[in-house]
């Protein structure tokens, strides 16, 4: 199990959730990847999320997302996540830098599905650090959860970006 290590402690992690699904979108592999990696606070609003976020490329293929997000009992969390592009293989890894899910990672890959058709491929590892251990039942009904709610969020993505890419 990860530890998380601060001044004069170190504490091991209360939840780790491995998650994955596919995506499937009705245009080329190239267009999906640009669409994904196009990190804009316009998108973030037009993809309907709540909150807000922060920009910023420290390099050409690394960008830094600070994002203020909804959290329990009307309050709200700040989720610092790096992300790491590969062009060469059209993926991405977000690593959460700062926030509730520190160390927390997720993977992207596009996928070609013919010439206008693809899909992307997520691998998710979500880390929490706070709440009671969870069962090994209750990691995987808290991964179950993840799933849906991740898997939810990009078929939202899907419908936007299929329609921005016919023009509409």
């Amino acid at each position: 199990m990860p530890t998380r290590s601060g001044v004069g402690k170190s504490r091991k992690t209360t939840a780790c959730a491995d998650y994955s699904f596919r995506q499937r979108f009705r245009v080329p592999a190239a267009w999906a990847f640009r669409w994904c990696i196009d990190y804009t606070p316009y998108r973030w609003g037009k993809s309907q999320l709540e909150g807000s976020r922060t920009v910023a490329w420290v390099g050409p293929r690394t960008v830094v997302l600070d994002d203020i997000v909804p959290a329990p009992r009307g309050r709200r969390a700040r989720k610092v996540k790096m992300v790491h592009i590969y062009p060469e293989t059209r993926s991405w890894v977000s690593t959460h830098v700062a926030g509730p899910r520190l160390n927390s990672q997720f993977r992207y890959r596009i996928e070609a599905e013919g010439r206008n058709a693809s899909a992307l491929v997520f691998d998710g590892r979500e880390l929490r650090w706070d709440g009671p251990r969870l069962s090994a039942a209750a990691n995987r009904r808290l991964a179950k959860e993840l799933r849906a709610d991740d898997a939810d969020l990009w078929k939202r993505f899907a419908v936007e970006m299929e329609r921005e890419y016919s023009g509409g």
